[in-house]
């Protein structure tokens, strides 16, 4: 089996953010060995969200304020909600990172869940699907085409202008997809990596094997929240969802259920917001065997 990639959530979010936390997590990660940090993406959430996404420092901003501060860390964000952005901007700053990190940048994609946000961003919630799928083609199309002038007609973009500097990775950013619909699956296909976020293992089998029945070579990376304890429990992130809470071993174990279902690799989601953040990376690193 080819080795499992290992991620993880960055801190740039929560009441415990702080600059110099953010950017100390990305190093620890990086010394660890981890392959990739991902921060989290909202922009101006509605009051009723304010308790999780409320404090939060803009995501493409903060892979540019971490490329500065490692040195072979991929960085991605996980997941970027491009209908509530231009998407135009988001492809510009998406290749300018690509060139400023040296071809470190991976980022998911999403259509986006929270109809408040994208009311108050003056984008469309009901075309946001729409829009995502056509901006994956686009983007894919100019990632061919750059540097130089890049075209793209569509029903919902169209576009004819100069993008340069040339990009650092070969093909441009690896773009995966986040989410747990069968839409998610159908744009998977598209671009090779399927993120799913929070599925039990007997959830996420079916669907690994349906994305590869549509693309044999796909990759399937989950997000899951990962709490160390001294003896087993349920988990739940921060949104209900699917985690995994127990010694290492049993982390183990449970990680390496997942591979058998499907995973190719995991960010994990240490519990970025309480402090000894540090401590836990490399105690995962160590204790936890993903090999």
């Amino acid at each position: 089996m080819a080795r499992l990639h290992l991620g993880l959530i960055l801190p740039n979010y929560g009441d415990a953010l702080d600059a110099e936390r953010l950017a100390v997590a990305a190093v620890t990660a990086e010394e660890a060995g981890f392959d990739s940090g991902w921060v989290t993406d909202h922009v101006l959430v509605p009051p009723e969200h304010a308790s999780v996404y409320g404090t939060i420092a803009e995501s493409l901003v903060a892979l540019g304020f971490l490329a500065g501060r490692t040195q072979t860390l991929e960085l991605g964000v996980s997941a970027l909600v491009v209908p509530q952005r231009n998407p135009l901007v988001a492809l510009k700053q998406l290749t300018t990172l690509d060139f400023l990190s040296g071809g470190r940048v991976v980022t998911a994609v999403a259509a986006g869940w929270m109809e408040g946000e994208f009311a108050t961003l003056g984008a469309s919630f009901e075309e946001r699907g729409r829009l995502l799928d056509e901006w994956l083609d686009a983007a894919a199309a100019v990632f061919a085409q750059t540097p130089g002038l890049v075209r793209w007609e569509g029903e919902l973009l169209s576009f004819e202008g100069w993008l340069a500097p040339a990009l650092a990775r070969p093909g441009g950013p690896e773009l995966w997809v986040a989410g747990v619909s069968r839409a998610t699956l159908r744009r998977a296909a598209k671009t090779g990596v399927w993120h799913p976020v929070g599925l039990p293992p007997d959830e996420l089998r079916p669907m690994a094997a349906e994305l590869r029945e549509r693309r044999p070579d796909a990759r399937v990376v989950l997000r899951i929240g990962v709490s160390f304890a001294p003896e087993p429990h349920p988990g739940r992130d921060e949104r209900g969802r699917h985690a995994i809470a127990g010694p290492p071993e049993w982390i183990a174990e449970r990680l390496a259920e997942y591979a058998d279902a499907g995973c190719n690799g995991f960010v994990v989601n240490l519990e970025h917001d309480r402090p000894g953040l540090d401590e836990r990376i490399f105690r995962f690193a160590e204790e936890v065997r993903l090999d």
